[in-house]
């Protein structure tokens, strides 16, 4: 098992260089305006390309790591992330050749994450929370760092010099990829899809929808918010709540599943994540609605970032406890990932414009939307049910 975790190595990096593409856009925004001499809307969709391609097509991703093995999925994500990259480098003055390519790269995103379930299960599967939260958080820290690093970057190497970086990264990436992943089991290639779904997943499908939006949401408000309030700073502070958001999923997804897996203590796990990101995101709903105070937000950003999306992670790796093969938990956390970027299409939309009209709706619907997600984690399917190996073959009882 312990040469598994080698093997996981170029797997992180790539999701880790698709985060930093995604988000290094993200404070460069005034810089891209210019650039291209669009709206801000037109550049705020760059940016949301990515999680629009999850949705569209997070479960193809998992359907090829079922069909032809999670291998395929993954140089074809490489291969996409490259194009993309070096296309954005070659029109970063031109808006229409910049989307398309954009969209290119922004591929890679499903494919290389959506079956990150079948990783997990073929690799380790005695440490799929692991796995999986490991991965979750590797995709996190690449947004929060391209969202820190990005105006130093182009302050040294210009708008044209960070693209290129990111796509000098990828090239990276998919040659790491290329050399790197040759051990990853193929035994299940072909697997049949039918029976994936069970009932039982819409209530994981809950918890990422209620998680991925808020955290998106509340990102994306912040600076609103706190322009709303007369704050100073407030554009630079809220782009440091955002990237403290992102920084604290990442460790919270490295750090917490791999502890409740190690002393066996998932479900238990689940209840307590689920009881702080609700405390926590309801300690920030209030304040950035009614009383904004930075150094509660700081905190409550951070620790929700922290908790919320470590239970994401593990509501995301239990979705695999309902399957009997590494190709199909692929596709059971493909669809994982598809109801989460749902919400993160459509709540921020509607209900974060809410908090600035009426901020005591938008905090009760926060609370609806949060305590359901609380109240469903005990009921998560915590422990494997399968009544096959990951061959077909049947399990000897003791």
């Amino acid at each position: 098992m312990a040469g598994n975790w080698g093997k996981l190595v170029p797997y992180w990096f790539l999701l880790f260089t698709i985060g930093f593409a995604w988000f290094v856009l993200a404070p460069l925004v005034p810089l891209l305006i210019k650039s291209m001499g669009v709206g801000e809307a037109s550049i705020l969709l760059l940016v949301s390309v990515y999680g629009y391609t999850m949705v569209v097509l997070g479960l193809l991703a998992g359907w090829i790591s079922a069909k032809f093995t999670v291998k395929a999925a993954l140089y074809t994500s490489a291969i996409l992330s490259v194009i993309g990259l070096i296309g954005r480098g070659l029109f970063a003055s031109n808006y229409a050749g910049f989307l398309v390519f954009q969209i290119i790269a922004a591929a890679a995103y499903p494919l290389a994450m959506a079956p990150v379930g079948a990783v997990a299960d073929s690799l380790m599967k005695e440490r799929a929370h692991s796995v999986v939260g490991i991965s979750v958080g590797i995709l996190f820290l690449g947004l929060g760092v391209g969202a820190l690093l990005g105006p130093y970057v182009t302050s040294g190497f210009g708008l044209s010099g960070t693209l290129w970086t990111t796509a000098i990264l990828a090239i990276l990436a998919a040659i790491w990829i290329a050399f790197g992943i040759n051990g990853y089991p193929t035994n299940y290639k072909g697997r049949s899809l039918h029976g994936v779904f069970k009932p039982g997943m819409i209530k994981n499908w809950w918890v990422a929808f209620a998680i991925s939006s808020m955290a998106v949401m509340f990102g994306g408000i912040a600076s609103t918010m706190l322009l709303h309030f007369n704050i100073a700073n407030a554009i630079a502070i809220g782009g440091l709540l955002g990237g403290l958001a992102f920084i604290g999923s990442a460790l919270g997804s490295i750090i917490l599943p791999p502890i409740f897996e190690q002393y066996k203590r998932i479900r238990e796990g689940l209840i307590i994540t689920a009881l702080l990101s609700l405390i926590f995101v309801m300690t920030l709903s209030y304040s950035i609605g009614f009383a904004p105070s930075i150094a509660v937000l700081v905190l409550a950003f951070f620790l929700f970032g922290f908790f919320g999306n470590a239970y994401y992670v593990m509501a995301m790796s239990t979705t695999t406890n309902y399957v009997s093969n590494p190709g199909q938990s692929g596709f059971a956390t493909s669809m994982y990932s598809v109801i989460g970027n749902i919400g993160v299409a459509f709540v921020p939309v509607f209900l974060g414009p809410e908090f600035s009209v009426d901020a005591t709706i938008a905090v009760i619907i926060v609370f609806v939307i949060e305590f359901i997600a609380f109240i469903l984690s005990p009921m998560l399917k915590a422990k494997p049910d399968r009544t096959t190996t990951n061959r077909g073959r049947p399990r000897k009882r003791k």
